[in-house]
């Protein structure tokens, strides 16, 4: 079995801030480079490159392409491997690479003759994906989309169009680690300082460093990955399952709404502490009532690693406003649109006027962002009956069925089964989000209707003072000891970004 080891090093060019992010005095590609050289001899490794190339000179034999494809990888693949049999396929930031995982997978996909080995159950980062160089011709003929970016999944996606035409070998995790979303990677601030914050703990081996993802869930906690933000404070709907009507507000006149220059001013702390970030405009409000949306869509457009989210009930767009959204970020915003209910006479007991309004939304949206537009519904004891056939109207489409929540408390409980863990781990939504109201202030979550655990105001504080406070009670979450905010909660499960 002759070995090519390929080495993806396609990316944007490097930022200052990249530079100092050295594991072991070395850095990500230093630490792969090493990798590779544990595998195979240096003449049967190859870089995939930039042209220019985004990293330093290695004295390895590299590719070099300015227009890298999936159908340009694939035919690389082909030519390049031209009298190997096997190819491992890693990326160039992966600083943790397991020789010894590898070389058990090298000698199982061999035993079995397998045509494609990957992992699962490990974080992403440790293992490499193995493909036989005889399938590279079948792999291209599955590929619908060549001229899409490729994609850290594209082998195994590809793959999984005719799974069953190919053999395949898993090596599985001694434990499941996929609940906790982890990409040991350097293509992010987030990913970056979960490796570097996992280097300093000394990992020799792929088991420690699955120890230490598990007893050290205080190292999982980076940079904030979603942004919540209420934009406005009116609403069209006074629903039954929302706590925002409790609070004596008229939401259904208010003229509230967050002056343009404090939006980008949340934004820009953001985009600058985070680098890659989600954000949301639809904390407690409806995001068609905005003044100025195309402008707050600028305002997200200016930072190219920042993507806009949008929840609405689907009433108060004009198609104008939406088709100028697409002009403005393109496929960088989604679209989530609450229809609650396929029921005419359901959808005006819980929410009230606007069933076929919400309904001409929708479709609009999906006919203009086909690839970044989603219908929900909350799934409740009063949805439950008409979940099935809610399904089955929607299910061609892009659909979320969400959780009820009930606000730990301050809503009645009207959830259909429990979904709860069986062992409780920190608060998804204190590891990764970070709430933003009207007037800066922010919440410890956006669970927080009553203000009563406030941890900052960021119109007048830099986020990193904010995200720290919060930190502290992650970190009580722990060592298992919860606020009263926190403890009779159900939502520390749920995931966003």
């Amino acid at each position: 079995m002759k070995l090519l080891l390929v080495i993806n090093t396609i990316r944007p060019p490097l930022t200052p801030e990249d530079s100092p992010y050295r594991y072991h005095n070395r850095t990500a590609l230093e630490r792969v480079l090493e990798y590779a050289l544990h595998i195979v001899p240096r003449e049967s490794v190859l870089l995939l490159a930039n042209d220019p190339p985004a990293e330093p000179e290695t004295g390895i034999r590299k590719v070099l392409r300015s227009d890298w494809t999936v159908g340009t990888f694939l035919r690389v693949l082909r030519e390049v491997s031209n009298g190997y049999d096997t190819i491992v396929y890693v990326y160039g930031d992966c600083p943790f690479l397991d020789v010894p995982l590898t070389r058990k997978m090298l000698e199982n996909h061999r035993r079995y003759f397998a045509d494609y080995t990957f992992s699962d159950g490990f974080p992403y980062g440790l293992t490499p994906e193995i493909v036989e160089t005889r399938i590279l011709d079948a792999l291209e003929r599955l590929a619908d989309h060549t001229d899409q970016p490729i994609q850290r999944d594209t082998l195994f996606s590809l793959i999984s169009k005719d799974i069953n035409s190919f053999d395949l070998e898993t090596e599985l995790s001694p434990v499941d680690l996929r609940y906790l979303r982890v990409s040991l990677t350097t293509d992010t601030k987030r990913n970056r300082l979960l490796c570097m914050a996992l280097d300093h703990e000394h990992p020799s081996s792929a088991e420690d460093i699955l120890s230490v993802l598990q007893t050290k869930p205080e190292i999982l906690r980076t940079v904030p990955a979603y942004l919540s933000v209420q934009i406005t404070e009116r609403c069209p709907h006074s629903c039954a399952f929302c706590p925002y009507p409790l609070f004596g507000k008229d939401i259904l006149h208010a003229e509230g709404f967050m002056p343009l220059e404090s939006f980008y001013r949340v934004v820009g702390e953001g985009a600058r502490f985070c680098g890659d970030l989600v954000v949301g405009v639809s904390l407690w409000g409806e995001p068609s009532f905005y003044p100025d949306f195309p402008a707050l869509c600028e305002g997200v457009a200016s930072y190219p690693e920042v993507q806009l989210v949008v929840e609405t009930s689907g009433i108060g767009w004009r198609d104008e406003i939406l088709k100028k959204t697409r002009e403005i970020l393109g496929d960088r915003i989604t679209w989530i649109v609450d229809l609650v209910t396929d029921q005419r006479e359901l959808y005006s007991s819980l929410r009230g006027v606007g069933f076929e309004e919400s309904r001409r939304t929708a479709e609009t949206l999906l006919s203009l962002f086909p690839q970044t537009s989603y219908v929900q519904t909350v799934r409740m004891q009063e949805t439950e009956e008409g979940l099935e056939q809610f399904y089955r109207s929607w299910k061609e489409r892009h659909l979320i069925i969400q959780k009820y929540d009930w606000f730990s408390g301050l809503l009645p409980q009207r959830k259909v089964t429990d979904l709860s863990p069986l062992h409780r781990f920190p608060c998804w939504h204190l590891k990764r989000d970070l709430s933003v109201l009207l007037d800066g202030s922010v919440p410890l979550c956006r669970e927080d209707l009553k203000k009563e655990h406030t941890v900052g105001n960021l119109f007048h504080q830099p986020i990193e003072e904010i995200w720290e406070k919060m930190g502290k009670v992650y970190l009580d979450h722990t060592r298992g000891q919860y606020p009263s905010l926190c403890e009779p909660c159900d939502e520390y499960y749920t995931y966003n970004f």
